[in-house]
């Protein structure tokens, strides 16, 4: 009995590990995608007493450059300079606060804020301790943050999940100095607090935080000057990104549950920058985006896509018309179930909405229910403006040998007059058709044609 119970204690605490380092991932995955520390997280002035030589040259160098000294020091490393002398407290307030709560207490970054007369360029709030921070707390830190002009602030849940629906004060979106925000593992913040305007903000990013699609439309119209939006590993809401804007310029959805992802009116839009996830379908509309020159990665079998009022779908027999054409595009890059011939008969059409392509990627992915693909297909397929015109760079990820892989990278050989490389990564240790590589070289005879395995 005694070693059933061991055992069960055992499997407890094992599950508990798991769990644990699984939290701890999401939690570094989350970091991983913001904006890096403007400050040194290691660097730590030396207590060394026999460093009285060093001291005195470091005291012999102008203002300008021991500022620059300080300003790249931990928050906490930096306070402390003030208790050198008269002229280190003063250099300290006079440099512009970096503020970032790794490895101090609450009350220090109260002390911190309390004590420096700002400007504040920049403040990353991350610890395990934010959630639990009183409310009235850290309604002082972003009114400091807001009167002191933040212009880069990172907030981030570190208690999460214990604290997974925390929510950031509304004093938050009362920064309107703000150029920078990235929000993660968290809820946005209510929108009662949201300033009449952002007249800085430039980029936004959503990482594992839940934005509701009404703050997102709140947010846009007051941001003139935003031209980068990311959502990172959303998983609830926001469920459609309508874009209207005139100064948005990269749109970036990665791994995240979005239902519709509309550019509506975005004339300065260049970069639609996707990664999909698993089981998460997506609608594509492209309605004013008269500069897009990026688009991808986009999943043939998961994504749907609508240019103007064409829904482009199946690729047997249809011709697309000039108003469902993005002839501005350079780089598309497309997700393929080789192995599903619905799949593999809607690229050719995808090809032509896009005519002035000069870059494609092509990730081939595993067919979940494989069907009988003619490989003949491509020699069916008639003239396609950008395979036959524009084409420079042609990229094929993870082949994995299919005939039908192959046939579509000789489809785009034989035709591409303009191309000038070709990238072939295998998937896998080995190649799984040792001839292939011999067979493409020899579709074009001016092309460099790389192959790699293990891509």
């Amino acid at each position: 009995k005694k070693r059933r119970t061991d055992l069960s204690l055992f499997r407890f605490l094992l599950r508990r590990v798991e769990q644990t380092t699984a939290m701890d991932e999401t939690l570094a995955t989350v970091l991983s995608y913001l904006p890096p520390p403007s400050v040194s997280t290691t660097a730590s002035p030396s207590s060394s007493s026999t460093a009285s030589d060093d001291d005195d040259r470091i005291n012999c160098l102008p203002d300008v450059l021991l500022r620059n000294i300080i300003s790249r020091l931990p928050t906490k490393d930096a306070a402390r300079t003030t208790i050198l002398s008269s002229r280190w407290r003063s250099l300290w307030a006079s440099t512009p606060l970096r503020l970032d709560d790794a490895g101090i207490v609450p009350t220090a970054v109260t002390a911190a804020l309390n004590s420096h007369p700002g400007p504040v360029t920049s403040a990353r709030l991350s610890s395990e301790h934010l959630a639990y921070q009183e409310p009235d707390v850290l309604d002082s830190w972003f009114a400091s943050l807001a009167a002191k002009n933040v212009e880069e602030l990172s907030v981030v849940n570190g208690s999460w999940p214990a604290e997974c629906e925390w929510r950031p004060p509304p004093g938050l979106l009362g920064c309107a100095s703000l150029r920078r925000l990235w929000l993660g593992l968290c809820q946005f913040p209510d929108i009662s607090g949201l300033a009449s305007a952002f007249p800085s903000l430039q980029e936004l990013g959503i990482v594992h935080c839940s934005m509701q699609d009404r703050e997102l439309h709140a947010v846009l119209p007051r941001c003139p000057e935003l031209e980068r939006l990311a959502f990172v590993l959303t998983q609830d809401y926001p469920r459609y990104i309508h874009i209207w804007s005139g100064s948005l310029q990269s749109l970036v959805v990665w791994r995240s549950m979005v239902r519709e992802v509309h550019l509506d009116d975005a004339p300065n839009l260049e970069r639609l920058l996707l990664e999909p996830i698993g089981g998460a379908s997506t609608h594509v509309k492209i309605i004013n985006a008269p500069r897009l020159k990026i688009f991808g990665y986009f999943d043939v079998g998961l994504h749907q896509l609508k240019i103007g009022p064409t829904v482009i779908k199946d690729g047997i027999g249809m011709k697309v018309k000039p108003n469902a054409m993005v002839r501005t595009l350079r780089t598309l890059a497309l997700k393929v179930q080789f192995g599903d011939e619905k799949q593999v008969k809607l690229v050719p059409l995808l090809l032509r909405c896009f005519p002035c392509l000069e870059t494609l990627y092509i990730k081939s992915s595993p067919s979940e229910s494989p069907t009988n693909v003619d490989v003949d297909f491509w020699d069916q397929v008639g003239h396609t403006e950008c395979v036959t015109s524009h084409i420079k760079k042609f990229v094929f990820e993870a082949a994995r040998g299919e005939d039908t892989e192959l046939a579509f990278v000789k489809f785009v050989m034989e035709r591409a007059q303009m191309l000038e490389m070709l990238a072939w990564w295998w998937r896998g240790k080995t190649c799984p058709m040792p001839g292939a590589s011999k067979e493409l070289a020899t579709c074009h005879s001016v092309t460099p044609l790389v192959a790699k395995v293990g891509g």
